[in-house]
């Protein structure tokens, strides 16, 4: 990160600062960190002043961080069982006077500095949200910054920001980029929906203004929908399962107890309605009701599911059809955990944050549908195929023509697209025209693709395209849900052979 004014240093190569209210702002690398200048002590910021006199500002963490810089930077120099500010501060003035730093010395000023700035944010919070600091309010404040926490820990402040700064701090991301999150949630939780003046002032201070505004933005969206997850990952043709369900309220899932199954309609419906009545009977509010459905299910059941025969919204629970009361969004369990049918897409942090990026870089796309023809299938064309997919140039949606038979499309595309879309069994030709009137509702993707098919009727007007798609869709939102189950290592149903 580039500051107006700034100068370089000779400390760990890429280090520059530039002064605010006698504080130095300083980047190291990917860190983003306070300065303590030798000056005038009056002139630095008040939290500064306040940590200038703590004796013990390192976590488990920070010490570790320390001790290991500090083995290579000075392999004889034995560190105090306890690390002050003030051993901080006279570490980074001694390895700002260095006439040849090196790397050795380089991450030693990264590990001082690091801790320096926890430190110091420590006091900020301290001073900003005094209520807001429980160990049960700082446990949601990690889970939602996407921060591990530890229930046990004696200091959960110290180390949430130490983790925010030298574990969860992605090379990708801006320098502070996890430590915006961790106070931005830390806000959150204290029903902080903007930055106040002392929040916006620690965020510009640091170059963090648009990050800590966007996560609050994030955190202050409305709740995601209540929705019934049902994933059938362990479905195989001639061996029984066990499925798994999920009803996820705010983004939280309550888990339910699996469920036998076996790649049969009858016991996949017998699940379904054993899911529900899970839902009716012990989950919902007496306020609520339940609308959404996802279906999860590897490549060799999808391709039954989405057949006509199998048709989901057509069958029926007990006195009504599925789809009469609920909205299905189908969704491929490899995003869950492997599908044995797609042996070389195992990594499911990688495609999952491949299928995000597609998804932002879909936003405001005139021509958000790649349609594929059949040749694009043929074995001769398929090494070009993979090749385009592997590296972005089709987009984060791909359609095609009910001439190619699902088993040879979905495997193909599924690791690489988070959206694929072709013509229902018996609808009308994949021509100009259809494609024309999916540009005009694509924003109405996916719940409203859903919605359509739930209500279409057979004289439907010849404009009202939704109905005639199948979808196999995921959306931001579900990555979100896999990651938060993932995260939380409740995982989907083990593989078997």
């Amino acid at each position: 990160m580039q500051v107006k004014g700034a100068k370089a240093t000779g400390v760990g190569g890429d280090m520059m600062f530039s002064a605010i209210d006698g504080s130095t702002v300083t980047y190291i690398g990917q860190q983003i960190v306070l300065q303590v200048q030798h000056g005038d002590i009056s002139a630095m910021t008040a939290e500064v002043r306040r940590v200038l006199g703590w004796a013990d500002v390192a976590g488990a963490l920070g010490y570790r961080e320390v001790v290991e810089a500090a083995a290579a930077w000075k392999p004889d120099m034995a560190l105090p069982g306890k690390l002050s500010f003030a051993d901080l501060s006279s570490w980074q003035q001694e390895l700002a006077n260095e006439s040849c730093p090196d790397a050795a010395s380089g991450r030693m000023a990264c590990a001082v500095a690091g801790l320096m700035e926890c430190t110091v944010t420590a006091a900020f919070l301290i001073d900003t949200f005094p209520n807001t600091l429980t160990s049960e309010h700082l446990s949601m404040a990690s889970r939602r910054a996407g921060l591990p926490m530890d229930d046990e820990s004696t200091d959960p402040l110290r180390d949430m920001l130490e983790c925010a700064v030298f574990e969860a701090q992605r090379l990708a991301d801006p320098p502070g980029a996890a430590l915006a999150r961790a106070v931005a949630a830390l806000a959150y939780i204290s029903g902080m929906d903007r930055p106040d003046a002392q929040l916006a002032q620690w965020a510009h201070a640091r170059g963090l203004v648009v990050r800590v505004s966007d996560v609050l933005k994030e955190f202050t969206r409305p709740a995601p929908p209540l929705r019934l997850v049902i994933s059938l990952a362990d479905v195989r043709q001639g061996s029984p399962g066990q499925a798994e369900y999920w009803l996820t309220r705010g983004g939280e899932p309550t888990t339910g107890a699996p469920r036998p199954v076996t790649h049969d309609l009858n016991s996949i419906m017998t699940v379904i309605k054993d899911a529900l009545t899970w839902a009716w009977e012990k989950e919902l509010r007496e306020d609520e009701t339940l609308d959404h459905l996802d279906v999860v299910a590897p490549v060799s059941l999808l391709t039954d599911l989405m057949s006509k025969p199998w048709a989901l919204e057509d069958r029926p629970l007990s006195t009504f059809d599925l789809g009469a009361r609920h909205s299905l969004l189908m969704r491929w369990s490899g995003r869950l955990s492997p599908d044995p049918a797609v042996p070389y897409a195992d990594n499911i942090a990688e495609i999952n944050d491949a299928a995000r990026k597609a998804l932002q870089d879909m936003s405001g796309c005139h021509d958000p549908v790649t349609w594929l023809e059949p040749s694009h299938f043929l074995p001769e064309s398929e090494e070009d195929l993979r090749r385009k997919l592997s590296a972005g140039h089709l987009g984060a949606a791909i359609g095609f023509s009910p001439s190619i038979t699902l088993e040879r499309a979905l495997p193909a595309l599924l690791p690489y697209v988070p959206i694929i879309v072709w013509p229902r069994p018996g609808t009308p030709t994949l021509d100009e025209s259809l494609r024309e009137r999916v540009r005009a509702n694509w924003h109405r993707q996916p719940h409203d693709f859903a919605d359509a098919y739930r209500r279409h009727a057979t004289d439907h007007p010849a404009n009202q395209c939704l109905c005639d798609l199948h979808a196999v869709t995921h959306d931001e939102a579900w990555l979100n849900f896999c990651r938060l189950i993932t995260a939380r290592t409740v995982t989907a149903p083990k593989e078997t052979p």
